[in-house]
């Protein structure tokens, strides 16, 4: 399985942006006439907020502003909102989303009509064993049976904390049953897993596998039925000298109108001990077969 790497993706920017430390974690859709659609996490040093943006067919990326900002002070997301994770549904759209109070993440939804203005609902799922230092990293997907929940949960808090996928599921959305932890860091290596995003892959969910002390890449594993998982290795590493030559993180994958497979993700340049994170892309030309 070959990626082909765009780089990456060009944003328009001004000094103080929302986003002019960090941008990652994006989310991409496609509309009906091919626009993408994508939601993102910003950083400008102090507060994370998901921001939009929008590419029309043949055009370049647009930015469309802030979806989903800090919550006020004493919210659960007071000190910012990051990692989203959009479905469309009969009624409009979904968001689940990492929020953070400061001392624990948590995840969140919001809802929309039109994909533009969306109204938060609070926290989802009360924490379990498997998430005790915090959820973070959500991943919705919709099958014809029932919807899935994938997200890492953080087993302790501070430097170094390990974390393990774990996975809930739901019949309607609005209410979630716990499953457990799913996968975990392989080989005996510290560190923990985050779900990749995809849409339009429901047979298969590619993970992230973070390990420290080494560079981060990304990884897959399958499964058929959500709950038993098959490791199927790395399928991006860190290259070049480019915007992802340190680190490939938080991906995203979406089969294209087209037939081809496109992968957002965020990537850090060698000599990069800020955690600049920026949005690259790359395109796997098909036909898709892990």
């Amino acid at each position: 399985m070959e990626w082909i790497r765009q780089g990456e993706v060009s944003f328009p920017r001004t000094p103080g942006e929302q986003d002019s430390i960090r941008a990652w974690r994006p989310w991409v859709l496609e509309e009906a006439d091919a626009t993408l659609r994508m939601w993102y996490t910003g950083s400008d040093g102090t507060t994370s907020r998901i921001l939009t943006a929008r590419r029309p067919p043949g055009g370049g990326w647009e930015r469309l502003g802030v979806a989903i900002d800090a919550g006020s002070a004493g919210d659960s997301d007071s000190y910012g909102a990051e990692s989203p994770c959009i479905v469309k549904t009969p009624g409009g759209y979904l968001m689940v989303y990492g929020g953070s109070d400061g001392e624990i993440s948590r995840l969140h939804m919001a809802t929309s009509e039109d994909s533009y203005r969306w109204d938060t609902h609070g926290t989802i799922m009360q924490r379990g064993p498997e998430d005790k230092g915090g959820a973070n990293h959500p991943c919705l997907l919709m099958t014809g049976e029932r919807w899935w929940l994938f997200y890492t949960g953080y087993l302790g808090s501070g430097p170094g904390q390990r974390s393990v996928l774990v996975a809930a599921d739901s019949q309607t959305g609005a209410s979630w049953d716990r499953v457990g932890a799913i996968l975990g860091a392989g080989g005996g290596r510290s560190g923990g897993v985050a779900p990749l995003r995809a849409r339009g892959l429901e047979d298969h969910l590619p993970v992230l596998r973070q390990r420290r002390r080494s560079p981060i890449r990304i990884a897959l594993a399958t499964s058929s039925d959500g709950l038993s998982w098959d490791r199927r290795g790395t399928v991006l590493e860190p290259a070049g000298q480019g915007p992802d030559g340190s680190s490939v993180h938080t991906p995203c994958v979406v089969r294209l109108h087209d037939g081809s497979v496109g992968m957002w993700y965020a990537g850090i340049p060698i000599g990069d001990e800020e955690l600049g994170y920026r949005i690259c892309s790359a395109r796997f030309p098909g036909p898709w077969s892990p």
